[in-house]
């Protein structure tokens, strides 16, 4: 009997491994696209996704190896971000304090609920020359960080 439990928590605790390492080597948040805005360069749209299963909670955000001027997520409910895309100003786009919404994983995100529920998330980040940027968050209560050099546009 004693045998047989500890081969049952063995492997429990094996599973467990298994599955904390999966997660750290495909990490749910992935950076899709980046731009700056022509009237101000020092602003930049960073369009993020969750290709995990379950939400994200973010927690700060570091720029170039210190905090930006000011960082906030932007949620669509509509059209993805693009370059010429207005988004001050427009309905369909919310602004939000980084912990104050989570991002929802996009696999459940119903894409004809257009107008009614989130479509898109970005960061909006004002920070002069954003080179490198390193977002912290929580997923399934585990800390994570993303780390992504960004290339200048020109």
């Amino acid at each position: 009997m004693k045998r047989i439990l500890f081969v049952l928590f063995f492997s429990l605790i094996v599973v467990g491994a298994v599955f904390i390492i999966y997660l750290k080597s495909n990490p749910p948040l992935v950076i899709n696209a980046y731009t700056s805005f022509d009237e101000n360069p020092t602003v930049q749209l960073i369009e993020i996704e969750n290709k995990g299963l379950r939400e994200i909670q973010l927690q700060s955000i570091v720029v170039n190896e210190k905090p930006p001027e000011s960082v906030e997520l932007v949620v669509s409910k509509s059209e993805p971000f693009e370059a010429e895309s207005k988004i001050e100003g427009n309905p369909n786009f919310t602004f939000h304090k980084i912990k104050q919404v989570n991002i929802f994983p996009s696999q459940y995100i119903d894409r004809q609920a257009i107008g009614k529920q989130p479509q898109h998330y970005a960061l909006k980040v004002n920070a002069s020359e954003t080179r490198k940027i390193t977002i912290q968050y929580e997923y399934l209560k585990m800390p994570f960080t993303l780390t992504a050099e960004l290339q200048a546009t020109k």
